[in-house]
């Protein structure tokens, strides 16, 4: 009887014993399930299992989106064209017209965010940052506001800032909708505009950020075509635009040289105006100050 007592002791101590076991098991399966989950422009699913403390922006709307989501402390690598936020210019350089795969790989990052707009070009630099095994996740070339406010969510939802990312949508979508109905009570007659974005005439068409700027401001785009033909100097003297949008510097005197283009009603009444190309251009947090800009242009108060 009392070897029975000691066995029955032992049974149900190593019960207890592999009970804790297995609820420890559990418990770190738990903590290791993955709960920052996106999928890239390539369908990859990216699953991380950490809040990414260290992060590599490989294109500058990338890095003006993980600022404006607060993770600028996070960032600890940038290209040689991020100029915004100021703060950004003290990240080191990891890209220049190359990455430099050795000088990512040896800070030994979280997170690489990429982009499909660079792939034909360092598609040989993503495979060597995905074969050291570091999480490179491709952000979507987007061409229109929904699709970047999914890329804002998207890299919310990888760098545990998903609401932040939600509020930034919010709040761009609300100026939005406020300019649109400013637009509809002020705009009787749409202006024409001829958006320049460099002296040998390549413009943005359809299917772009300006394009689709123009539209929500009341304004028509002299561009039927997609994406950033080059125009011809007849045809936009034809197209006899109300406004014309530059964005490179020293546009208006440049302009001033054609003297085929004297009769223009933009050129005569003086209606030249120069934005800043990154917030009409990059598909990150100030698209909707390049829409503002635009609507401050066009239609002036």
């Amino acid at each position: 009887m009392y070897f029975r007592k000691i066995i029955t002791a032992l049974s149900l101590a190593i019960i207890l014993i592999l009970a804790g076991c297995g609820a420890q098991t559990t418990s770190e399966k738990t903590a290791q399930k993955p709960e920052y989950i996106a999928t890239d422009a390539t369908g990859a699913k990216m699953e991380l299992s950490a809040k990414p403390k260290k992060i590599v922006s490989l294109i500058p709307s990338n890095t003006e989106i993980l600022y404006r989501l607060g993770l600028g402390k996070n960032v600890v690598g940038v290209t040689s064209s991020d100029d915004y936020p100021a703060a950004v210019k003290k990240v080191p350089v990891v890209a220049t017209t190359e990455i430099n795969v050795e000088k990512i790989i040896g800070m030994k990052p979280d997170l690489v965010l990429g982009h499909a707009s660079m792939m034909s070009y360092n598609k040989d630099a993503y495979d060597q940052i995905k074969k050291a095994n570091i999480p490179l996740f491709v952000v979507e070339d987007a061409q229109d506001f929904d699709a970047a406010y999914k890329t804002f969510t998207q890299i919310g939802d990888l760098t545990g800032t998903t609401k932040e990312a939600e509020k930034l949508v919010s709040s761009m979508q609300a100026t939005d909708k406020s300019m649109r109905k400013e637009a509809a009570k002020k705009v009787e007659t749409k202006a024409k505009v001829w958006l320049e974005i460099s002296p040998d005439l390549y413009t943005a068409g359809q299917d772009t950020f300006i394009n689709e700027m123009l539209t929500n401001i009341r304004a028509t785009n002299i561009v039927s075509e997609k994406g950033y033909p080059q125009y011809s100097e007849e045809q936009v003297i034809k197209a006899a635009p109300d406004v014309i949008i530059t964005i490179y510097p020293n546009a208006k005197q440049e302009i001033a040289k054609r003297s085929a283009w004297k009769n223009i009603p933009a050129v005569k009444n003086n209606r030249i105006y120069e934005i800043d190309p990154s917030i009409v251009s990059r598909p990150g947090p100030r698209l909707i100050e390049g829409q503002e800009a635009l609507f401050e242009a066009i239609y002036p108060k």
